[in-house]
């Protein structure tokens, strides 16, 4: 706060600020002016200072004139509560400063408690992720064995089928043998047949030659 201006009516000055310009010993004793003289007073946003509204009038008189001026005695009620206040004032900055301390370590505390509520997601999430990786390399490993099953089976039907087609080839083989056997035998007995009747001709030839 700046000092008094001289377009202004009155000054916000703390204690120690009040002692030295109207020239008292103590802020105990500017806190007691000030409590008499009824003062407004208010404590500031920035340093958490108690500062009073001193009057210019008060201020203009300047501290040698101050000094002159007879001071009512201080009864011990006046003191102790001079004291009172002069310790409020003292204290309130460290009250302040406690109470900010205070709220930071909550706000710490709390963001604690969030990381602490993250972590136990994140090893909950992991643990899920585990699992569901697990499953699935069991099922890999389950599918990769049904199709080297299958690739065997296939290998199996494959080899049939070779030995399948094998037979037949030589089935076949052997019809066509068969078969050109078989118009060999008909062949000759088709020759025996002729030769026969070639026979029986020959034989009734020579029997009609006899007779007659």
């Amino acid at each position: 706060m700046s000092d008094v201006v001289s377009s202004f009516p009155t000054a916000w000055l703390t204690y120690h600020q009040v002692s030295e310009r109207l020239g008292l010993r103590t802020s105990g004793a500017a806190a007691a002016r000030a409590r008499r003289a009824k003062w407004p007073k208010r404590t500031r946003n920035d340093t958490l200072e108690v500062e009073v509204c001193v009057p210019a009038e008060v201020l203009a008189v300047g501290p040698s004139k101050a000094r002159e001026r007879p001071q009512p005695p201080d009864n011990a009620g006046d003191s102790a509560q001079a004291t009172a206040e002069a310790v409020a004032a003292a204290v309130a900055p460290l009250r302040s400063i406690i109470e900010t301390l205070s709220d930071e370590l909550n706000a710490a505390r709390a963001a604690s408690d969030a990381l602490r509520d993250q972590l136990a997601a994140a090893r909950t999430e992991a643990a899920e992720f585990k699992g569901r990786s697990t499953a699935i390399e069991a099922a890999l490993g389950q599918a990769m064995a049904e199709r080297r099953d299958l690739r065997q089976q296939v290998d199996h039907v494959r080899r049939e089928y070779q030995s399948i087609q094998e037979r037949i080839v030589q089935a076949q083989a052997e019809t066509l043998d068969e078969r050109r056997r078989r118009h060999g035998t008909e062949d000759l007995m088709a020759r025996l047949k002729h030769e026969l009747n070639d026979l029986q001709q020959a034989s009734e030839r020579r029997r009609w030659w006899h007779w007659r």
